[in-house]
């Protein structure tokens, strides 16, 4: 596949990981009492995992880490959007003080979809590197042997 469709699949990719995480963050389970229950952002952790899989992808499929890291930057792009977005119609809810005593859950959700999209990126551009210097060098001995 050329390089540059492959950056632009990444793109469009970015761009539909960042909705799709924006939109399933914010499922939680709260187990308890709302305010002081433990709380389960299990659709964080399902983004999250879409996001760290594409990123596999994109890094596998290119050998490279330019298409992840342009994957995850534009997914945490999308995330930063929605996080900062003015108005009432937020889908992100902003850390503040007040919001985190109200709304635990939903903060702590936003939090973690937020910055985790940043977190996991980095940690998919190490898989990918480390995937592809394996394999380099389990290539490297095959062509020895031979």
């Amino acid at each position: 596949m050329p390089r540059p469709v492959l950056l632009g699949i990444c793109f469009a990719a970015g761009i539909i990981i960042g909705i799709i995480g924006t939109a399933l963050h914010g499922n939680i389970w709260v187990i308890g009492e709302a305010q002081s229950g433990a709380v389960l952002p299990w659709g964080a952790a399902l983004a999250l995992l879409i996001l760290l899989l594409g990123l596999l992808w994109a890094g596998t499929t290119a050998r490279s880490l330019t298409e992840p890291l342009l994957l995850g930057a534009t997914v945490f792009s999308v995330a930063s959007i929605a996080y900062i977005w003015p108005g009432p119609d937020q889908l992100v809810v902003p850390y503040s003080s007040a919001a985190f005593q109200s709304l635990p859950g939903p903060v702590i959700a936003s939090l973690l979809w937020w910055l985790g999209s940043a977190a996991i990126t980095l940690v998919g551009l190490i898989l990918v590197k480390w995937v592809l210097a394996a394999d380099a060098a389990r290539h490297l001995t095959s062509t020895k042997v031979s």
